[in-house]
């Protein structure tokens, strides 16, 4: 044991960060084939296209702080659900650009900036703002500290 820890309040901690981590779990119920990223990315796209309609895949991943590979994979299974259309950018052919079909932008309003909207009301009614940045400055200390005892 680690000296002035108690085990039991790791255990509270390890299990604290689950629960957050479940939170996802509580949006609606969504259609067959979609997943909680693709509602990340669609969420990203909202935030990060341009007047066109249109994001650069490297700024969903950046956006999302997620690597190529998931971005990509992601992308494709949103293409072959109808979510996104993709094309190359006409001034860089190497550039991706994606934007959302009539479908995605319908699930851009339903699943991501409704859900947001009424978990935001609800959750500024119930917790403050100073709580919820120490919230976030905490959960960020621990997975540092987790991560560093882990060697990452």
């Amino acid at each position: 044991m680690v000296e002035g820890m108690d085990i039991n309040l790791l255990d509270r901690i390890l299990h604290a960060m689950e629960e957050a981590g479940s939170v996802r779990t509580l949006v609606p119920e969504l259609p067959k084939g979609v997943r909680p990223v693709h509602l990340r990315v669609l969420d990203a796209l909202s935030r990060t296209r341009g007047d066109d309609g249109c994001a650069r895949v490297s700024d969903i991943g950046d956006a999302l702080d997620m690597r190529m590979p998931n971005v990509t994979r992601a992308v494709r299974e949103m293409t072959d659900l109808g979510l996104l259309d993709k094309t190359a950018d006409p001034s860089d052919r190497r550039v991706v650009l994606i934007r959302a079909t009539p479908t995605g932008g319908e699930y851009i309003r339903r699943y991501v900036v409704g859900v947001r909207q009424r978990v935001e009301t609800e959750l500024m009614a119930t917790v403050s703002e100073e709580d919820i940045d120490s919230m976030i400055a905490t959960i960020d200390a621990v997975k540092a500290a987790v991560g560093k005892a882990c060697g990452r």
